[in-house]
């Protein structure tokens, strides 16, 4: 690994920062305030705060970056392999995310790896939402609770901003 590379930004959301190691997008994390730490920004974290620019002011719908998700074997990365397919203003429950990971008896490891992505909007957890059509629970990024008011605000914002695209 070269190094850990890092840009803060403010967004209508709050805080947001690309984590990469040099080569690919690793983590994003997402906050209320900004971060106390320096700067320390590469091509890709300065890219990633672009894209995500771009697709919060609606001008954006995919992403194309190099993608590197801290922690995640073999196994969690089949999950985030299918949770970027999911359609830009469209959401599934968890029940469908698991069937499209050919695993439909396995609504409760889909919903574990929406709650453990590194890199949200990304790979669009906020997508993924409960049967009856209620939020479920929202990381996104945020050492918050995934049931907090917060994030789950953020991640209704989320699934508005594409409906209203």
């Amino acid at each position: 690994m070269s190094g850990i590379y890092h840009i803060s930004f403010q967004t209508e959301l709050g805080w947001m920062r690309p984590i990469s190691d040099g080569n690919a997008l690793i983590r994003l994390d997402w906050d209320q305030t900004k971060w106390d730490e320096a700067d320390n920004p590469d091509d890709v974290s300065r890219e990633t705060m672009r894209q995500l620019q771009e697709y919060l002011g609606k001008t954006r719908r995919t992403f194309d970056l190099p993608l590197s998700p801290e922690g995640k074997g073999m196994a969690a990365r089949r999950w985030l392999d299918v949770m970027v397919t999911i359609p830009y203003g469209t959401v599934w429950t968890y029940k469908e995310f698991a069937a499209a990971a050919a695993r439909p008896k396995a609504a409760r490891a889909a919903g574990t790896a929406c709650s453990s992505n590194p890199i949200p909007i990304i790979y669009p957890c906020h997508r993924v939402v409960k049967s009856d059509g209620s939020l479920g629970n929202y990381g996104g990024g945020s050492d918050d609770s995934p049931q907090h008011p917060a994030n789950l605000g953020r991640k209704q914002t989320l699934i508005d901003l594409e409906r209203l695209a």
